[in-house]
């Protein structure tokens, strides 16, 4: 008896192959990744060109923040910043599930972010973070010129200076959190729109299930801090 020797099966050339659909990595959280992104334009002024109140009004409440945040004590200063971001050692170990992760668009002013980080760097060395000591931490990096203007504005508050340890502190770093949270829900919807118009039919659902546990990921640390920070 003749045994025939099975053929291994091989895809004909002629034979179409269905595109990859492997959705794209997406940022945690929001679906902006930088300042500049059209996306975050687009949740906050609905298309270029319109009104820029919204903008304005979140630039405004950034400088507040960090200007009670700067006039605060230090120990009060270190809880809100633990709140927001968790402390040094959780942030090395990584452990950092309930704060804002690494990288989120928090501030839209590149400079206000400048200042929340030195912050965050004089605190995590045992230092306090009042205004002058941020100011020359700026000037040994070479950002006097840059900062300048911000800086006055903290320094300098038109209101008057902030009483340290106010109460208002909390409260301001909890309305800062909830724009991040609020735009987090808008960038979805813009990016959903670019993702209709650029990718396969096949991969819209798995772009939108991705989107979704972003979301609700950000739904977890949000109330997670925003409980912290109530209790403070």
């Amino acid at each position: 008896m003749i045994v025939m020797a099975d053929n291994p099966d091989v895809a004909r050339s002629d034979v179409p192959q269905p595109p990859a659909t492997a959705i794209e990595p997406l940022p945690e959280l929001e679906t902006v990744t930088a300042r500049d992104d059209l996306t975050l334009t687009l949740t906050l002024t609905g298309t270029v060109g319109e009104d820029t109140t919204e903008v304005d009004n979140t630039l405004a409440l950034e400088l507040d923040m960090l200007t009670a945040l700067l006039w605060a004590s230090p120990a009060r200063a270190r809880q809100v910043v633990e709140a927001l971001i968790g402390s040094r050692a959780a942030r090395d170990a990584g452990t950092t599930s309930s704060v804002l992760p690494a990288g989120s668009v928090v501030f839209l002013s590149a400079v206000h972010q400048d200042v929340f980080d030195t912050v965050v760097t004089l605190l995590d060395e045992g230092s306090p973070a009042t205004p002058v000591l941020v100011n020359a931490r700026f000037a040994d990096r070479g950002l006097t010129t840059r900062t300048r203007r911000v800086m006055l504005e903290i320094a300098s508050p038109r209101h008057g200076r902030p009483v340290a340890d106010s109460a208002d502190l909390p409260h301001l770093a909890a309305a800062l959190i909830d724009g991040w949270y609020r735009r987090g829900y808008r960038a979805p919807l813009a990016r959903m729109t670019q993702v209709t118009t650029e990718r396969p039919t096949a991969e819209l659902a798995g772009h939108w299930t991705a989107l979704t546990a972003h979301q609700q990921a950000a739904e977890t640390r949000w109330l997670a801090i925003r409980d912290t920070l109530a209790r403070i």
